[in-house]
């Protein structure tokens, strides 16, 4: 049992070091590009469209800065807490597909700007990633959970604890990140980058139909 439960403190470790890294990372939009561009302005043929580069970021930025990462740091003393603690909050993990389903029109604004307004915001900040590498970490973090708790839950079962609780944890955070890849879809599917895919149907010959992908990058 004490190897086990030693590898699911190790896993736990690893989930608050990259969460730290996550609102540290969000902490670059929010506090470093939100920032600057509220205090300085923006360019005139950008007016308006900062706030769907942005999307929602300044709430997850917010909730996992001010009461999320701490909750994950009591689980610690309390490992038990942990599956609780994502069930209780699945609806609060929505934003998340608020933010996925504004993704595709925030990455068409990004991409015309990119190699110009905000490279200098990058410059001038000092940041090392560009403002769409940055964009993308919401999505990847939300694709990690399910993945970390599903480790959780192996070490759990090995150990011989009661698995209840993370197996409802797991549940939650593999259906959140499936709404989240369908919103971006249909985000993707209101006008943005929409391709068009030849297929081939032996009873209907050959048609065009929209074909959407969406790659996480974990």
């Amino acid at each position: 049992m004490f190897d086990h439960l030693s590898l699911f403190r190790y896993v736990l470790r690893e989930l608050i070091e990259t969460e730290k890294h996550y609102v540290a990372d969000l902490g670059l939009i929010v506090e470093g590009y939100m920032a600057t561009m509220t205090s300085k302005g923006v360019p005139e043929d950008m007016r308006g469209k900062d706030k769907i580069v942005f999307g929602n970021i300044h709430q997850i930025f917010d909730w996992h800065k001010d009461y999320f990462l701490g909750e994950l740091e009591k689980c610690v003393a309390e490992p038990e807490r942990l599956g609780q603690l994502f069930i209780k909050h699945e609806r609060r993990l929505h934003m998340y597909v608020v933010y996925c389903q504004n993704k595709p029109r925030s990455e068409h604004i990004v991409s015309e700007y990119i190699e110009t307004y905000f490279e200098e915001l990058r410059h001038q900040l000092g940041h090392r990633l560009q403002l769409n590498d940055l964009l993308i970490k919401p999505v990847q973090r939300i694709m990690k959970y399910q993945l970390l708790l599903k480790d959780f839950l192996k070490y759990y079962t090995k150990a011989g604890m009661d698995t209840e609780e993370l197996e409802k944890a797991v549940e939650v955070m593999c259906f959140v990140p499936k709404r989240c890849n369908d919103m971006m879809n249909v985000g993707r599917l209101q006008g943005f980058e929409v391709t068009q895919h030849c297929h081939r149907s032996k009873r209907h010959g050959t048609f065009w139909a929209p074909s959407v992908h969406f790659h996480s990058h974990l």
